[in-house]
């Protein structure tokens, strides 16, 4: 059954983000909540390296030990300092590449990998335009100037959450810090990105700097359950406009409800045992207008007795298109007893008139 979602209680929008990023954007990922420039090219700095850690954990295994080779000791620059034949772990490499933003890390590993960094950056370009960052061209493995070297605000977003959906880098740029060793000793790396430590739900993602980039930022962040990806890009301070982006797109959230916990969303029926409403187990919330949203209810295999709030399907959020864009518990809304022991193995049914779900729906 679909159900069509009434309207949300919603207060307008806020004003837009006050922000000097020149390029920016606040999404979800399924869509963004509020953008300047999004697909203006423009130099990244070392946000490049999401990119660069994502083929590394694709391609080889953490605990694979690398050489530094001199080509890579050249390079310098992110506070690591790593010298020709120096060895540590992928993992540990990635850590530096991450957290301290080490250029010679983000070598060393291209080197470990493609055998040169021009064949590693050949494989960055093929996954980015994998992700749909089309707009993006990378001509190294750090981000450093260099022309022809450019990413856009949208691109780095789907970055950004393609590096958050693998665990092991996640919980890296997750980290506010973090102590390695290899062959040369012992080292602590520090987090380039403030937010970590300053903004409620932060979870990474990646700084950069260079003098062609301007300031830039990656930031994520969760809070009740939402997950949030701000880019500013040329920024005056990257980390004030990122936080003033995520702010905003949490706001937004907060206001647009799709479905409020305890709603009515349909009834299963089992024949000759009786019928129970179900009704939703949490609040949806989401960025598309409450008004074009459909609600279904896929029903799980569930015999009676049934208790109220026990988890009996799955709420599903749709566009008119079909694109889901919500989901969440369905639960009874009130208790069914097997009076007649029918239904054993049997999926409830779904009846009802939208007349009525709707009229539920009542604010």
């Amino acid at each position: 059954m679909l159900v069509p979602a009434a309207p949300a209680r919603t207060a307008p929008l806020p004003p837009h983000p006050a922000v000097t990023c020149a390029a920016c954007l606040v999404t979800t990922g399924d869509g963004v909540l509020w953008g300047r420039e999004v697909d203006s090219r423009r130099a990244n700095a070392s946000t490049t390296k999401m990119l660069t850690a994502l083929i590394v954990v694709r391609d080889a295994e953490l605990d694979e030990v690398v050489s530094t080779s001199r080509n890579a000791a050249a390079t310098g620059g992110g506070g690591f300092d790593l010298r020709p034949g120096d060895r540590f772990t992928v993992g540990d490499l990635l850590h530096a590449l991450l957290l301290s933003s080490s250029n010679d890390a983000a070598v060393a590993l291209a080197e470990h990998v493609a055998g040169t960094e021009q064949a590693f950056v050949a494989r960055m370009n093929r996954l980015a335009g994998s992700f749909g960052a089309r707009g993006s061209h990378f001509v190294t493995s750090h981000g450093l100037d260099v022309p022809g070297h450019y990413s856009t605000a949208r691109d780095l977003a789907r970055i950004a959450l393609a590096l958050l959906r693998r665990p092991a880098l996640a919980e890296i740029v997750a980290l506010p810090s973090a102590t390695i060793a290899g062959s040369s000793g012992t080292h602590r790396l520090v987090n380039t990105n403030p937010l970590l430590e300053t903004y409620e739900g932060a979870i990474g993602v990646k700084t950069g700097y260079t003098a062609g980039a301007g300031d830039v930022l990656v930031a994520a962040a969760e809070r009740r359950g939402r997950r949030l990806i701000a880019v500013a890009m040329g920024s005056s301070v990257a980390s004030e406009d990122a936080a003033a982006l995520l702010d905003y797109g949490f706001l937004v959230l907060g206001r647009t409800v799709l479905v409020e916990e305890g709603e009515p969303v349909g009834e299963l029926v089992f024949d000759p045992s009786g019928a129970t409403a179900v009704v939703a187990g949490r609040t949806l919330r989401g960025i598309p207008d409450p008004a074009r949203v459909e609600v279904s209810l896929v029903p799980a295999r569930v015999t009676p007795p049934l208790a109220e709030g026990e988890t009996v399907g799955t709420m599903v959020v749709t566009l008119p298109t079909g694109e889901v864009v919500a989901r969440g518990p369905a639960v009874a809304g009130g208790e069914l007893d097997d009076h007649g022991g029918g239904g054993a193995g049997f999926f409830g049914s779904l009846r009802g008139a939208a007349a009525s779900v709707v009229g539920a729906r009542s604010w």
